[in-house]
């Protein structure tokens, strides 16, 4: 059997092209031998000592990297900031973009929500893994074939703007207004385009009695809390007077929805009787849409709260 020091020097000469092997073992051998001799003068067992000796030179995999140059990581610190940059790119534009495209497809086919929501779901993961996957392979590619070199360079201007102490984000108020104004909308889509068919008709989720005067109420409201939020951003953040029209706004909305809910007035007769996979389990969605009201009423509270706080005591340092 091979000892210690003879297998360790065949592991990391497997680790070397072919032409650089001769050296690499007579080196690794002349490292283990000096440090095992160093240990023996200073008064430690041959087997203790070769033993120590190889701890020392560490693991072989890493010191044959080292001797041909090769990185050991799939991605280095010189492409790695390069990566980051340009797989987040892919990402926030891609995933949203193709979501969309699968909803809409769908939708435009008159296909099943809960299979569409599925898809989109499935789709959306899919397309995330194979971002990540390729993208990762062209730089570890990159990181074994290329200069070492990053591939752009970085330069001061890119740097982005401080937000002033209690400056809204641009980007939080996008979103704020696009879901108002996506609600709004849906609201007004659901009447002439819903994705609930049954037959080949689609059927309104909300009952269309209710455009004599409540949906456009609950559009109006949305609107006005799209504008809340522009008036927001435009004036430098969350104050209180701010916080409590939100708070009005909020109430507005849930309590008439909550109110017609209970009576039976909310959603389309027509969509619970026609729809069979949903009318044994009418008290189901009536419960869920409770529950979705009011959850997503406490959470707007509580984060326009939060906000509301962090702003005034930025504005008052």
């Amino acid at each position: 059997m091979a000892t210690l020091p003879q297998r360790y020097v065949a592991a990391v000469a497997r680790g070397v092209p072919e032409d650089q092997r001769s050296d690499v073992e007579r080196d690794t051998a002349a490292a283990i031998a000096d440090l095992t001799e160093a240990r023996l003068a200073a008064g430690e067992e041959p087997d203790a000592a070769e033993r120590a000796a190889l701890l020392e030179l560490g693991d072989p995999v890493r010191l044959a990297a080292e001797y041909s140059s090769r990185p050991l990581q799939l991605i280095g610190p010189a492409l790695y900031p390069d990566y980051v940059r340009l797989l987040a790119v892919l990402l926030a534009v891609i995933l949203p973009l193709t979501a969309i495209g699968v909803i809409l497809g769908n939708l435009l086919a008159h296909g099943d929500p809960g299979q569409t929501a599925a898809n989109a779901v499935t789709t959306t993961l899919g397309v995330f893994v194979q971002l990540c996957f390729w993208v990762t392979a062209v730089f570890a590619v990159l990181e074994r074939t290329g200069s070492g070199k990053p591939l752009t360079r970085w330069q001061p201007e890119q740097l982005r703007d401080v937000p002033a102490q209690g400056q809204p984000r641009l980007g939080d108020t996008i979103v704020s207004v696009v879901l108002s104004l996506a609600v709004a909308g849906y609201i007004v889509w659901q009447q002439f385009r819903s994705p609930f068919v049954v037959d080949g008709v689609p059927v309104p989720l909300l009952d269309p009695a209710l455009w004599s005067f409540w949906l456009p109420y609950f559009i109006a409201v949305m609107l006005a809390g799209a504008a809340l939020e522009i008036f927001r951003y435009r004036t430098g953040g969350w104050r209180w007077p701010l916080f409590a029209f939100n708070l009005v706004l909020d109430l507005a909305f849930a309590l008439p929805a909550l109110w017609l809910l209970s009576a039976d007035a909310l959603l389309n007769p027509e969509f619970l009787d026609r729809l069979t996979w949903w009318t044994s389990a009418e008290s189901s969605v009536a419960a869920t849409a409770v529950v979705v009201i009011v959850g997503v009423t406490l959470w707007d509270v509580v984060d326009t709260f939060i906000k509301t706080r962090r702003d005034e005591a930025a504005r008052n340092r």
